[in-house]
């Protein structure tokens, strides 16, 4: 279950790793759950973010989460799809390259533990994925996720994978290699390499 992805969640990835900069609305077939109203707040358009459901009028996402807890509460000033670059130089070949650039990426406000996976197809196609912090925790989303969550969306199934690239801090607070590693394992890739960040 810690692996699941959320409807919410994977629309909404898919469009922030695709490079899009904010959300206006987003349509769903039912009211969206606890977990995907707080990962929602963490985006920079947050509580006005309209959500269409339907056979009812449209409403913002504070009519869902009234009371909210979110990164303004916590004085986060960059939010999730607001252009960020953590700086960290770019090297190696195409998919650590991909690795570290989808760290730089990556909303990492509360552990300061950027990292960024990259996935290589047997066709020779990259997708990657960025950490997604959220200020609540439990709705973020790995970038493990991430990358796997594109992969399904241009129609290509796990055993495609033959390759896999994690890049993060070897200090940082919060570690994804472990859960990286077990994850692409049980998907049948056993080609995984961590590059270190400095």
């Amino acid at each position: 279950m810690q692996q699941t992805i959320h409807a919410e969640q994977s629309a909404i990835s898919h469009a922030w790793l695709r490079g899009e900069t904010s959300l206006r609305a987003i349509t769903v077939n039912y009211t969206p759950c606890g977990h995907c109203r707080q990962f929602m707040n963490e985006l920079n358009s947050g509580l006005a973010l309209r959500i269409h459901l339907p056979g009812r009028e449209a409403h913002a996402l504070e009519h869902y989460l009234p009371d909210a807890f979110g990164p303004k509460d916590l004085e986060i000033k960059t939010l999730l799809m607001d252009e960020q670059d953590h700086g960290f130089p770019v090297s190696g070949d195409a998919l650590t390259q991909a690795a570290i650039q989808a760290a730089n990426r990556c909303h990492a406000p509360y552990s300061h533990s950027p990292s960024g996976v990259a996935l290589e197809l047997k066709d020779g196609t990259i997708f990657s994925g960025s950490y997604a912090e959220n200020a609540a925790f439990n709705p973020t989303l790995p970038p493990l996720q991430g990358a796997l969550n594109l992969l399904s969306l241009n129609g290509y199934d796990y055993p495609a994978i033959q390759r896999a690239i994690l890049a993060e801090k070897a200090d940082a607070a919060l570690i994804q290699w472990d859960a990286t590693v077990a994850t692409l394992k049980a998907l049948g890739c056993h080609n995984i390499e961590r590059v270190l960040l400095g």
